[in-house]
């Protein structure tokens, strides 16, 4: 006996229910399976849609700056100067602006003086901030303690580091002043402007014993560039470790 049409037309609509009951069933069951930083869902620790906790930063969400160590150099006729190592361990986040102050104190935990400074913020960069030029009158300084302001204009930056890289580094502690020369080189195609460059000389206990900076108003694609530094006074003994940081900023 032919099926009547109505039953066929009922069939057909029933078998495309039960197949998009199947199919939604099956995508459910695959979203609840191995979470990824790419599923459109906010789960496994995440801070936003597939953003924050195992996957990458959300934008807005940053991690505070590190200070590794802030400490105060004494220069020749009593004058001084105060460094920061600092790092931004977020991956794209940075800063157009970062204003911050070294607190200088005595052996007596007195306030004496106060240098304030500005920088930029790199993603994923270890930096050193300096100052120089600090007054303190008759006082002796003793330590310097680094305060950063709030920090809350991150921005996404995920534009590429420039390659450029030191070719070359040789000290000389001999009179008249101790002097380190180094050469830093280009990798890249093309050229980049407004670099910045410090040393930090260590002793055999990894404590910083001087540091110094210097700036390179531009430097050629594919080009090399020699750049001196130097200090005061003969040190009493060489340094056991010597680190340069490069800096240019990414932030347009």
């Amino acid at each position: 006996m032919p099926i009547p049409w109505t039953a066929k037309k009922q069939l057909f609509v029933f078998f495309i229910v039960f197949a998009v009951i199947i199919i939604a069933v099956f995508l459910f069951l695959l979203s609840l399976g191995n979470p990824t930083c790419s599923d459109g869902r906010r789960n496994q620790g995440e801070e936003g849609i597939d953003c924050g906790g195992p996957c990458e930063l959300c934008v807005g969400e940053v991690k505070n700056l590190i200070i590794h160590w802030s400490k105060i150099f004494k220069l020749k006729n009593g004058n001084y100067e105060a460094a920061a190592l600092i790092d931004n361990p977020n991956l794209f986040a940075g800063l157009p602006s970062l204003k911050y102050k070294f607190n200088i104190y005595d052996e007596k935990n007195v306030l004496i003086a106060i240098k304030p400074g500005e920088t930029f913020i790199n993603p994923d960069e270890r930096f050193l901030i300096f100052e120089t030029n600090i007054e303190v009158g008759e006082r002796v300084p003793k330590y310097a303690f680094v305060e950063l302001e709030s920090q809350t204009e991150w921005k996404r930056i995920e534009k590429e580091k420039p390659q450029i890289v030191i070719s070359r580094k040789q000290f000389f502690n001999s009179e008249p002043f101790p002097k380190l020369i180094t050469e830093i080189n280009n990798k890249s195609l093309f050229s980049v402007e407004n670099i910045s460059l410090a040393v930090v000389l260590y002793g055999k206990d990894q404590n910083a014993k001087a540091v110094s900076i210097s700036k390179i108003d531009y430097i050629g694609g594919g080009s090399s560039k020699e750049i001196v530094f130097t200090w005061p006074e003969v040190f009493s003994e060489e340094p056991a470790s010597i680190e340069i940081f490069i800096r240019v900023s990414l932030i347009d």
